[in-house]
C-alpha cells in the first residue's frame, strides 16, 4: 500500500550503509532517480482526484516540498531587516509576503481563501511556550512591545460537508529570521496536501488555516478559536497540527492532547475524541515500520492546544527542534545524542529558537524527512476528512 514510502527507506538505509563507498551511494542516486520518473507529475496530481491513500501519497512528492520549502527561504531573503537578516516574523514584510504567496496558489487550486485580520501585542503572549530558555527570555524581551495587524490566513475546500469541518493547520511566522524547519517545513506539509486534494471531493470540509503570531504565543490560533459562534465551534469535527516536519536528527511524535501541560483545563471529550486521529498517523506509521511515539509534553505550545481549550479535538506531528535528543530516542530513530537540528551532533540548543544565530535556513531541514512527515499528514489528513463523526462538540 505504501510502497513509495518503503523505497524510500530502503535507499535511506543504503545511503548510511554506504557512506564511504562512492560507487555504492551513486547507485542509489541512480535507483531513486528511476523510481522517481515513475511517479505523475506535479500538473497532473494537482488536477486529479486522489481519493485514495495510494493517490494521494504518491503525488506528496519531496521535489514539490523543497520547492516550495525553498521559496519561503527566497522571501525571506528578498525580505532583510536593518540588520542584514531575513525575517518571516509576525509583523515584518516577509510574514506578509508569506501570506500572500499561499494565498496566491491557493486561490488558483480553487479553495476560497480568507485573510483574518487582527490585533496583536507581545505584551499579549500567552498560552503554553514550547521552551522557556534564558535566550527566548531575552528574546522576548528585546521584542517587547512590538504590535501592529496580524494575518491568519484561511482557505476552504468547495468539497465536503460544511456542517462537518477538519481543520489543518500550521503557522507560518518565524522567530528568529527565516524560520525554515520552524515552520515554513509545517506550512510546506499542508500547502502540498492541499494542492493535492483541490480536486478531490470529501464527506468532510476540509479548512485549511496558516496561523500568524504563534511563536509570540499562538495569538492567531487563540484570536481564531475565540472568534467563533457555539454554531461554529459545533461544526468543527477535528483539527490536525502540523509544527515542525523536517527535522534532520529527528524523533517521529505525535501531539496527542493527553500529554498537554494544560490538560486539566480541556473540556472532557478532548482527550477521547482526540485517540481517532492518533490512531491514523499510527497506523501510518505502523504500516510502513516506523515507530512513532506521543509527544511527552502533548500539543503544549502549538496551535492544536487553542482547539483543546474549546473542546475540539485533535492531533498533530513534530519531528522535533532544539536539544537535546537522548539515548532512548538514538535507540528507536537512531542519529545522534544532543542537538535535534542545527550542528549536529552538538548540544548548543539547535537553531530555531535562538536569537542571534540566523541558522534556522533551508539546510536545517531534511527532505526525505520532510517528505516521510508529510505523507503521513496526508494520510491522516484524507482519512479525517472522510470519516464519519458520530458525536458533536459541545
Amino acid at each position: 500500500m505504501f510502497a513509495s514510502i518503503s523505497t524510500r527507506l530502503k535507499y535511506l538505509a543504503l545511503s548510511v550503509a554506504c557512506l564511504v563507498v562512492a560507487i555504492c551511494v551513486l547507485r542509489t542516486s541512480l535507483l531513486a532517480q528511476a523510481h522517481a520518473e515513475t511517479l505523475p507529475s506535479n500538473q497532473a496530481c494537482q488536477a486529479r482526484v486522489n481519493g485514495t491513500p495510494e493517490k494521494l501519497l504518491e503525488c506528496i512528492q519531496p521535489s514539490s516540498l523543497w520547492n516550495h520549502l525553498a521559496h519561503f527561504q527566497k522571501i525571506a531573503d528578498q525580505n532583510k531587516g536593518s540588520d542584514g537578516h531575513g525575517y518571516r516574523d509576525t509583523g515584518t514584510p516577509g510574514y506578509k509576503a508569506s501570506v500572500d504567496y499561499v494565498a496566491g496558489l491557493m486561490r488558483q487550486a480553487g479553495y476560497h481563501v480568507t485573510i483574518q485580520q487582527y490585533q496583536y501585542s507581545v505584551s499579549q503572549v500567552g498560552g503554553t511556550p514550547k521552551f522557556s530558555s534564558p535566550d527566548q527570555s531575552r528574546a522576548l524581551t528585546r521584542l517587547s512591545g512590538q504590535s501592529g495587524v496580524d494575518y491568519n490566513l484561511i482557505a476552504e475546500s468547495p468539497f465536503g460537508d460544511p456542517k462537518h469541518v477538519v481543520v489543518v493547520e500550521a503557522h507560518l511566522d518565524s522567530i528568529f529570521g527565516a524560520g525554515m524547519l520552524d515552520n515554513a517545513s509545517g506550512s510546506t506539509t499542508i500547502l502540498e496536501i492541499a494542492l493535492n486534494m483541490a480536486k478531490t471531493p470529501t464527506h468532510n470540509q476540509l479548512r485549511y488555516i496558516w496561523f500568524g503570531g504563534e511563536e509570540l504565543g499562538l495569538l492567531g490560533s487563540a484570536y481564531y478559536t475565540s472568534q467563533l459562534t457555539q454554531a461554529q465551534r459545533k461544526r468543527i469535527a477535528f483539527d490536525i497540527d502540523m509544527d515542525v516536519t523536517a527535522t534532520p536528527n529527528f524523533d517521529m511524535w505525535i501531539a496527542d492532547p493527553a500529554f498537554a501541560y494544560n490538560v486539566n483545563q480541556f473540556p472532557p471529550n478532548v482527550v477521547p475524541q482526540s485517540k481517532i486521529g492518533n490512531q491514523f498517523f499510527k497506523d501510518f506509521f505502523n504500516s510502513i515500520g516506523v515507530v512513532s511515539q506521543s509527544s511527552t509534553f502533548g500539543n503544549s505550545g502549538t496551535d492544536s492546544n487553542s482547539f483543546s481549550l474549546i473542546g475540539i479535538p485533535n492531533s498533530g506531528i513534530l519531528t522535533r527542534q532544539d536539544c537535546c535528543k537522548e539515548q532512548s530516542e538514538v535507540d528507536i530513530w537512531g542519529g545522534f545524542l544532543g542537538n535535534y537540528e542545527g550542528t549536529v551532533p552538538g548540544d548548543d540548543g539547535g537553531c530555531a529558537d535562538y536569537p542571534e544565530r540566523w541558522c534556522d535556513n533551508l539546510p536545517n531541514n531534511d527532505p526525505f524527512v520532510l517528505g516521510l512527515a508529510s505523507k503521513a499528514s496526508a494520510y491522516v489528513t484524507l482519512k479525517l476528512a472522510n470519516h464519519v463523526f458520530k458525536t458533536e462538540q459541545p
